[in-house]
């Protein structure tokens, strides 16, 4: 708070005279970040309405370090946030997916979303000359043995992403396609809904 009131040029009782404390001001710093965020357009379809949406909320994470950090923590405890989870479900839900599924699907989708948006805080903030992240598990991961980890070695040279926008554009694809064919399936095969 201290902080705070020094940028605000104010004394820190000020600043109390209006929240009444850190979690009240972190509150109103996320109400108001996510507030700033626009719902895409309604007529998009499911997954196309989920990717513009994951895009605009990966720049504002990226833009307010510590956001996601926040609501992986906090979950969605303000109107906006709210909302978005309301919006997300309902969407889902009116391409055929039962209520506890959309839910289901919301949770993964965005616990998903918060945490790429997280994995990427490293790149943004390294030095120049620093190692690139996870230097250390490409060194461990190498150690080890092809014959006895196969699957490993295979994976690890396409673990090496150097672009996190690209990593980040290959995951979200990875988590629609996988939305659609659950929107797909329950189209085919209508359930109770």
């Amino acid at each position: 708070m201290r902080t705070l009131a020094e940028r605000l040029g104010v004394t820190p009782m000020a600043v109390y005279k209006h929240v009444a404390n850190r979690d009240a001001l972190a509150l109103l710093c996320v109400e108001s970040i996510l507030g700033a965020v626009v719902l895409p357009e309604e007529r998009l379809a499911p997954v196309a309405w989920l990717r513009k949406l994951a895009g605009r909320l990966r720049a504002v994470g990226l833009r307010h370090r510590g956001l996601m950090d926040f609501l992986l923590e906090e979950g969605p405890v303000v109107q906006p946030a709210l909302v978005i989870l309301d919006r997300t479900v309902r969407k889902l839900h009116a391409a055929g997916i039962p209520w506890k599924e959309a839910g289901a699907l919301h949770n993964t989708f965005f616990s998903w979303l918060a945490g790429a948006v997280r994995r990427q805080e490293p790149w943004d903030v390294s030095t120049p000359g620093a190692p690139p992240p996870f230097e250390r598990f490409f060194a461990a991961a190498e150690a080890l043995s092809a014959g006895d980890y196969p699957g490993l070695a295979h994976s690890l040279p396409h673990m090496r992403a150097t672009d996190a926008g690209r990593e980040f554009e290959a995951s979200l694809g990875f988590m629609l396609e996988g939305i659609q064919r659950r929107i797909d399936a329950r189209q085919t095969s209508p359930r109770k809904r």
